[in-house]
């Protein structure tokens, strides 16, 4: 099978749950689709790297996996469903760490900043707290010293600010309002497993 129909054949299947899900908010005041969207947006008026702009668009697909497993979300019943590994443990199967351990972090993120920011806390949505609760609360020392030894620890750290920004409601009108996922289809295409491996060997 030649290489790009197999890269085409990772990128649907990642983002087919957007396509199937997407439309529910899930916590959110926005919809699972729109959050991914806007996320990847901040990420690229930042000139944050391809591969955190990746990674802002598909950091919450775990909420999507989870729920066309169960048909359910685990917050709403006030559960921990470890979204972030869901999520990881999925995208792990089509592209390389540098996208899959932020998103596997992009919580401990939220955790270390409200753990060590006195100020972060206020900016976090309804939402995203009453996740942070579920998720295990404030960090002691000794955990966050070791979030702060990961070799992911700033890429988690820019994810997470990029996730909070697409949670103000209030930015729906702004310039993210028109893309769709076919928008970041050739970017995904570029850092599959498949093309990194070919690129890593030309």
């Amino acid at each position: 099978m030649r290489l790009r129909t197999l890269a085409r054949k990772s990128v649907d299947a990642v983002l087919a749950p957007f396509h199937q899900w997407g439309h529910l908010p899930l916590g959110e005041e926005v919809s699972q689709l729109e959050h991914a969207l806007q996320c990847a947006w901040f990420a690229q008026q930042d000139n944050a790297p391809e591969h955190i702009i990746a990674a802002a668009l598909l950091h919450d697909i775990g909420h999507l996996v989870t729920y066309s497993e169960t048909a359910s979300h685990p917050e709403e019943d006030d559960q921990n469903g470890y979204h972030e590994k869901v999520g990881a443990s999925f995208l792990a199967q089509h592209f390389d760490d540098e996208i899959v351990k932020p998103v596997r972090l992009h919580v401990a993120a939220k955790r270390y900043q409200v753990s060590t920011q006195e100020d972060y806390r206020q900016g976090l949505s309804q939402a995203s707290y009453h996740s942070f609760l579920l998720q295990g609360g404030l960090m002691d020392a000794s955990t966050c010293h070791a979030f702060e030894s990961s070799p992911w620890f700033a890429d988690a750290l820019l994810l997470r600010k990029y996730d909070e920004l697409g949670k103000q409601v209030e930015r729906k009108d702004a310039d993210y309002s028109q893309l769709t996922l076919d928008d970041f289809y050739e970017l995904l295409i570029e850092h599959t497993r498949v093309v990194k491996e070919r690129n890593s060997y030309a």
